[in-house]
């Protein structure tokens, strides 16, 4: 039997009518200098490719960070949070990534 006779969730390739809705994202490196500009533009990636999985977010921040910014959150990272890791990260960022840019500008 044609296993894309019987599987429902089989794509059709062969078919032009075939259609594939979803976007890979792809951020670029982590803007330290604008965190809450770039989580803007990231969440509309992952409404536009149809994100909505914690782990997934998660996963994808982590792999935008360089190794400056992972120092910020080594700790978020060593022992994430069983839920909302993506949110526990963000926030982390946004604190205190903005924190040590406010500080900077004080201290000159």
């Amino acid at each position: 039997m044609d296993k894309n006779k019987s599987d429902p969730t089989a794509l059709n390739l062969d078919n032009p009518n075939t259609e594939i809705n979803r976007v890979a994202v792809k951020p670029p490196i982590f803007w330290r200098n604008k965190p809450k500009l770039w989580f803007l533009q990231l969440e509309v990636q992952f409404a536009h490719s149809g994100i909505s999985q914690d782990a997934t977010k998660y996963n994808i921040v982590v792999a935008a960070l360089d190794e400056n910014v992972l120092n910020f959150v080594v700790d978020i990272l060593s022992n994430p949070p069983e839920n909302e890791k993506y949110a526990t990260l963000k926030k982390a960022l946004l604190n205190r990534l903005t924190d040590t840019e406010e500080s900077r500008y004080k201290s000159c």
